[in-house]
């Protein structure tokens, strides 16, 4: 659990707090999200740690609960987690594994998980060699005190299951460059480009490729995550999570982008034809 989670889900913290109106409220999280026009998934995320709140869900929430009078009190308590704020690369300091887990957690709570790509192939379509050689970067790359990558790798690999529970939908758009980055030896490559045809098809995965020498209407500007209703970017310093419009506005931008993309047995022949231009 990381440090955030932890000030959050504390006993009488702000998770309690958040659980105890919507209960004596006599709400479900399916009304009260209804009653916010949220996804029902954030109401868990909010209530067990998951999601760190805007003050704009604060206010909604307690408005929500018919208890106005309890927003300043929340909006107290979130300026004490965020005192206590961690960024990503510290947390990426006490272990990967964590880090790993915490993407477990927010995967198996959300129903539409899309990615677009424009290095790494997203870790819920990884290998786990492939896994292996990007968590072992990000020790040196990030100079971390425990070197928990098979720990990582195989926290990472407990997340694919859920590709298969059908009440999820999953989107994978990814730049061609993608498949043509050699981030890993040949064979390791060749592996992981096969594991990406056996996703093409699978009824609740739309995977598509946005392949190069297409003119495009909208930049790739950047790789990031959308879990329901949030959006999630790392760099190399650091991650960021945008809610709200920021959050629509990446929405919109993927939206975008799959205008241009090609799926199916086009998509296919791309993965082919990377794996056929690998050195031997």
């Amino acid at each position: 659990m990381n440090p955030i989670e932890e000030w959050l889900t504390q006993p009488e913290g702000l998770a309690d707090r958040l659980r105890a109106l919507r209960t004596q409220a006599g709400l479900s999280g399916k009304q009260l999200a209804e009653a916010n026009g949220w996804a029902p998934s954030k109401v868990s995320r909010l209530e067990n740690g998951r999601q760190m709140p805007a003050p704009a869900d604060l206010y909604a929430w307690a408005r929500a609960c018919g208890a106005d009078d309890a927003a300043q009190d929340l909006l107290r308590m979130l300026g004490e987690v965020q005192a206590v704020h961690r960024d990503w690369r510290r947390r990426m300091r006490q272990g990967q594994a964590a880090v790993q887990d915490s993407y477990n957690q927010l995967v198996a709570e959300s129903r539409l998980i899309r990615h677009f790509e424009t290095v790494y192939v997203p870790g819920l379509l990884q290998t786990a060699d492939y896994a292996r050689r990007i968590l072992t970067e990000m020790v040196e790359l990030h100079n971390l005190d425990v070197a928990d990558v098979d720990a990582a790798v195989a926290t990472r690999m407990q997340r694919q299951h859920l590709l298969y529970d059908t009440s999820k939908r999953f989107e994978f758009l990814l730049a061609e460059p993608v498949l043509r980055w050699l981030l890993c030896p040949p064979e390791v490559m060749r592996g992981q480009l096969d594991r990406l045809q056996t996703v093409v098809g699978v009824p609740n995965i739309r995977f598509g490729i946005l392949p190069l020498g297409v003119q495009l209407a909208t930049t790739p500007q950047n790789s990031f995550q959308m879990y329901d209703d949030v959006a999630i970017v790392e760099t190399f310093v650091g991650e960021t999570t945008h809610r709200d419009d920021e959050a629509s506005a990446y929405a919109t931008a993927i939206e975008r982008l799959w205008n241009e993309a090609v799926t199916g047995e086009d998509a296919r022949r791309l993965i082919v034809r990377a794996a056929q231009d690998l050195p031997h």
